[in-house]
């Protein structure tokens, strides 16, 4: 990856130079060929780097002391362009921080992954070569960063996200050695194969079902979504995959209204800003009792803390008692019924998020 990182600038700065210097020594013509080099080296990147980088396996060397995955990189720090989306872009490493106050075991870093990895668990290529566009990447990370250059954007954004991704695929392969596993990252719900948005740009949720079937041969997978969005992304990929059970529980008047995903949803409960602690939790109880199979081989538990009260974007009112509650139903249902469970962090939009997020986990893990 850090060789790729190397080529993206290379041909980045030196397509602008070749541009600048034709405009300069010859015409303003001349200038037509930097920007076409400029435009059709992604082209070229992306084929090579396609071409070399060859599927390899999930492996563990050392078993962490604690099934929790956490990288610094996952935090995003674009030069202060990531203040200008209301996501926490480090909450990451606020609520690693926070657990690291009480927990001092050793966890899992996760490494980047090989793009014919993501090639292999069904990633689109022609998706991926468009996020080499700013013009594009923009239009679903929502912010106006298409003046960019591509290899800034992926280096200082896209990078950790997929980062992230990989981080969820190798929380997975923990989860199955020690029942139960955090990645403290992923989630991007909105992403799907060959599509993004809502600032979900790799579909990790999607690809971790697919490392379950490609590679441990699971047939029987539930996603548990409890952030306050709809996950339409990996709704659209499995419409019509009955291997996957989806249980969504999301207020129907916010972001994406994506009617045809919710045709993939087995079990959709509706709740909005008049859903009491109280309701939510009975709900929950209720229809992972209903829901929640023996046969069932695997939990992708999506906690998203967007149903906080005050969160901008959520607009429900769960109180981070709540939040605390909720993840403690889902966990203690998949240890009844003896489901490894793969927990991921998803949306959540305000600083008071990270603070309810890390003294959930520690009370799961403590």
């Amino acid at each position: 990856m850090q060789l790729y990182t190397f080529i993206d600038w290379f041909f980045t700065i030196a397509s602008l130079l070749i541009t600048i210097l034709l405009g300069i020594y010859l015409n303003g013509a001349g200038c037509l060929i930097g920007l076409l080099l400029y435009l059709i080296y992604p082209v070229m990147i992306e084929f090579s780097y396609n071409l070399m980088s060859a599927k390899q396996e999930i492996i563990i060397k050392t078993m962490p002391e604690i099934p929790i995955v956490y990288h610094d990189d996952y935090n995003i720090t674009a030069c202060g362009i990531e203040k200008w989306h209301p996501f926490d872009s480090c909450k990451y490493g606020n609520v690693y921080r926070q657990i690291r106050q009480k927990i001092n075991d050793k966890h899992l870093t996760p490494e980047m992954l090989s793009r014919g990895t993501f090639l292999f668990l069904g990633m689109s290529k022609w998706y991926l070569f468009k996020m080499c566009y700013s013009a594009y990447a923009s239009t679903l990370i929502e912010l106006p960063v298409f003046f960019l250059p591509g290899a800034f954007l992926r280096s200082c954004l896209l990078d950790s996200m997929l980062l992230a991704t990989s981080g969820s695929i190798y929380a997975a392969r923990l989860a199955l050695e020690k029942g139960w596993a955090i990645n403290l990252s992923g989630g991007y719900h909105h992403a799907s194969l060959n599509n993004g948005g809502g600032f979900c740009i790799y579909p990790d949720i999607t690809l971790v079902v697919n490392y379950l079937k490609k590679y441990r041969n699971l047939n029987k997978i539930v996603i548990i979504d409890l952030d306050a969005h709809q996950g339409n992304g990996y709704q659209r990929d499995f419409h019509h995959d009955s291997s996957v059970y989806i249980i969504d529980f999301y207020n129907p008047y916010i972001y994406p209204g994506d009617h045809e995903a919710e045709q993939a949803i087995d079990c959709s409960v509706h709740i909005d800003r008049d859903t009491t602690d109280e309701q939510y939790i009975k709900l929950l109880q209720k229809n992972l009792e209903k829901h929640l199979q023996n046969d069932m081989q695997f939990i992708i538990y999506n906690a998203g803390t967007d149903i906080m009260a005050g969160d901008p974007l959520g607009n429900c009112c769960i109180s981070p008692a709540g939040i605390q509650r909720r993840d403690e139903v889902v966990f203690k249902w998949a240890n009844f019924k003896k489901i490894p469970i793969l927990m991921l962090l998803s949306g959540g939009y305000q600083k008071e998020n990270t603070f309810a997020i890390g003294e959930s986990i520690l009370q799961l893990i403590t």
